[in-house]
């Protein structure tokens, strides 16, 4: 488990886009609530839906992913008109994106964006200047397990066990393939891919005028196949107290010899740091190594051929036809031309983009309804806590104290990125992109100076995403998933507490969790709960997954219990505590009935049209092996554990859904 969790809620793509006009909550009920309750309400819905062409699955949250998708697109489009009212956001969005864009100026310049830097691969000559080079090439890291293409990467963050300061985070990196078993692993897939990669590294050099491309790409191959040999494996990095290793600056010369350190920090702009966190001990030794043991002439080969792959899209059409053919992309003209223009300029500029999409779909109205109803949350969860029986009182005073810190960023950060001394030319596609490349190596290398800020954001709040950063202790949950169909400020707020409300205080669970016991209130790395608290979450959560391991949503197929208890618990506990601060909002009063329905039960409708989703046979046999999440039909089931839902819906023993008291799970 990483310092964050990035949560991967919502389908990328989908056909549908939702219709602003449509009741969130619109009746379409069918058959008895207590029997049935996800197709009492999703029951039109399923039997109306097709399958979109080449996906597996398809919900609400594709509809949300389509919407966003396509405002993102006009936002950025809209930008790239030169008018004299363009803003200076808006001068950079355009024109990032029309220098991307346009090809016959890209092919016109060849490959002399680049030439400053095949310049500086040709003249390396030895391990010094090796080692300058990367260091003055040394990109950012994200904190995850995702590969990197620099040998090294590095991420500013707190670190591990210190929550006053940020420090760099070193990472191995500097494979073309994802990971280091597809270099050692010898399954016949395995063996392919390789074949494949290498065919494109002979490809590439070859386009480049290397008559002996063959041979290159073999020993570039070789090359990373010894990166990989001393990566960490995927489990290990995934262990945060495997990643936790605080070296000093004096180590890196005594514990990973090769590297020349003192040319490579001081090319990175880190030359007078002194404490470092090293996430994989053996890839730092290891490619430390291979410096002096590899030839120069190699490592220059390997040097320009990433150069070449990170930059393919916006080199002549040669390259990135090489590219998009290794990478399975269908090079359909015009379509792909913008959608890679979109993308790029998205990732390039995503806070830019952010205040365009904030400005126009989520004024301060639905920031402050969004903030009056996560601290109606945050003090219906207070609330649970301290009723809780199995935790003791020591380590409830722990959880009060870090609910009372978390800070919860809602819809986009407090202040956004000043892009002042950011260049961008209309004309100059690759330099652009060599440009934002700098000034976030700039933003981010000016840390080191600064406080820990809780309240900086890693998403975009353009994205349909949410994230829990566990150190620092706080949660982000952007203005592109705070849309309807889950949350609308001017709807009605039964509705989005049973949506937004339940899947906000499912995240904010999880931060008291297991998972969240791993990091105090500062977000440093400490157990917090004791092994009577340990216990007594097993007693309790025991019933729950018992409950999950009887769903079997195929004759030869059921669901296992233990592999989705956390995320089953955080749905049930989500639900009660978005229940709880739904009731408080009301001050008191009684809602008032719509369309025939009470607020209770637009409440648990909201909650169960969240999780409306067909998918294939195939998708979900492969989810029940893989995934820690229960399928949608089951997690709509969680309102049997619900008294509420109960008297909202007149549910009694005689309804298959019925559980009695002593058998509903009592968690939070």
């Amino acid at each position: 488990m990483h310092n964050y969790r990035l949560l991967t809620l919502f389908a990328p793509l989908a056909i549908a886009i939702y219709d602003p006009s449509t009741p969130v909550v619109a009746a379409e009920a069918t058959g008895l609530p207590g029997n049935d309750f996800y197709r009492y309400v999703n029951g039109a819905w399923l039997a109306d839906t097709k399958m979109p062409e080449g996906l597996a699955s398809y919900g609400t949250s594709a509809m949300l992913a389509r919407q966003n998708k396509q405002r993102v697109r006009d936002l950025i489009l809209g930008a790239s008109t030169p008018v004299k009212t363009r803003t200076s956001v808006q001068q950079k969005i355009g024109d990032f994106y029309e220098s991307q864009s346009d090809r016959n100026q890209i092919e016109s310049q060849g490959l002399m964006p680049i030439a400053k830097a095949l310049a500086a691969i040709s003249a390396i000559a030895d391990p010094r200047s090796l080692s300058s080079y990367l260091g003055s090439t040394l990109p950012l890291g994200d904190g995850g397990n995702t590969q990197a293409e620099g040998l090294l990467n590095v991420w500013f963050h707190q670190g591990f066990t210190e929550s006053r300061h940020y420090l760099p985070h070193l990472q191995q990196g500097g494979l073309g393939l994802p990971d280091r078993e597809d270099y050692l692993g010898m399954s016949a897939a395995s063996v392919l891919q390789r074949a494949k990669y290498q065919a494109y590294l002979a490809s590439v050099m070859k386009q480049l005028g290397r008559p002996n491309s063959e041979e290159c790409a073999a020993r570039i191959l070789a090359l990373e196949t010894d990166i990989a040999r001393s990566h960490a494996s995927r489990a290990d990095t995934d262990d945060v107290y495997k990643d936790n290793n605080s070296w000093a600056r004096a180590l890196f010369t005594t514990q990973a010899p090769g590297m020349d350190w003192g040319a490579f920090f001081s090319a990175a702009g880190l030359g007078a740091q002194q404490d470092f966190v090293v996430w994989q001990p053996s890839a730092i030794v290891g490619a430390s190594a291979l410096i002096v043991s590899r030839p120069i002439e190699v490592w220059k080969d390997y040097l320009i051929f990433h150069l070449i792959h990170h930059y393919a899209n916006v080199l002549p059409q040669a390259y990135r036809d090489l590219y998009l053919a290794y990478s399975g992309v269908p090079s359909n003209g015009s379509a792909l031309i913008e959608s890679r223009a979109i993308e790029a300029t998205n990732a390039a500029l995503g806070d830019a983009v952010a205040q365009l999409y904030v400005a126009r779909y989520f004024p301060p109205q639905a920031k402050a309804a969004t903030t009056a109803m996560v601290e109606n949350l945050r003090s219906a969860l207070a609330m649970r806590i301290k009723r809780l029986t199995w935790m003791t009182p020591g380590t409830k005073h722990k959880a009060l104290v870090k609910l009372a810190a978390l800070t919860m960023g809602l819809g986009y950060p407090d202040h956004w990125m000043d892009y002042t001394g950011l260049a961008i030319s209309r004309t100059d596609a690759l330099g652009n992109i060599q440009r934002v490349e700098q000034f976030n190596f700039k933003q981010q290398l000016a840390k080191l100076r600064q406080p820990i800020d809780p309240g900086e954001w890693s998403i975009d709040p353009q994205s349909v995403s949410a994230l829990i950063n566990f150190s620092p202790n706080a949660e982000q949950f952007s203005a592109g998933l705070l849309q309807p169909p889950y949350f609308d400020y001017r709807g009605d707020a039964a509705s989005n507490y049973g949506s937004a409300g339940a899947g906000i205080a499912h995240e904010m669970i999880h931060s008291f969790d297991e998972l969240g016991n791993l990091y105090d209130a500062e977000g440093r790395l400490e157990r917090w709960w004791n092994a009577e608290d340990l216990a007594g979450y097993r007693a309790v959560t025991a019933p729950l997954v018992a409950q999950c391991s009887a769903y079997c949503p195929l004759p030869d197929l059921c669901v296992r219990g233990e592999q989705v208890l956390s995320e089953s618990s955080a749905d049930l506990v989500g639900l009660e505590v978005a229940h709880d601060a739904y009731v408080r909002s009301l001050g008191g009063k009684p809602d008032v009935e719509q369309d025939g329905l009470s607020g209770e039960q637009r409440f648990f409708l909201a909650f169960a049209q969240r999780w409306r989703k067909i998918q294939t046979e195939a998708d979900m046999r492969h989810q029940i092996e893989t995934d820690i999440h229960l399928p949608a039909e089951y997690r709509s089931d969680t309102v049997r554990n619900v008294e509420a839902w109960y008297h909202a819906y007149y549910v009694g023993p005689q309804d298959k859904l019925y559980l009695e008291r002593s058998r509903r799970p009592l968690i939070w």
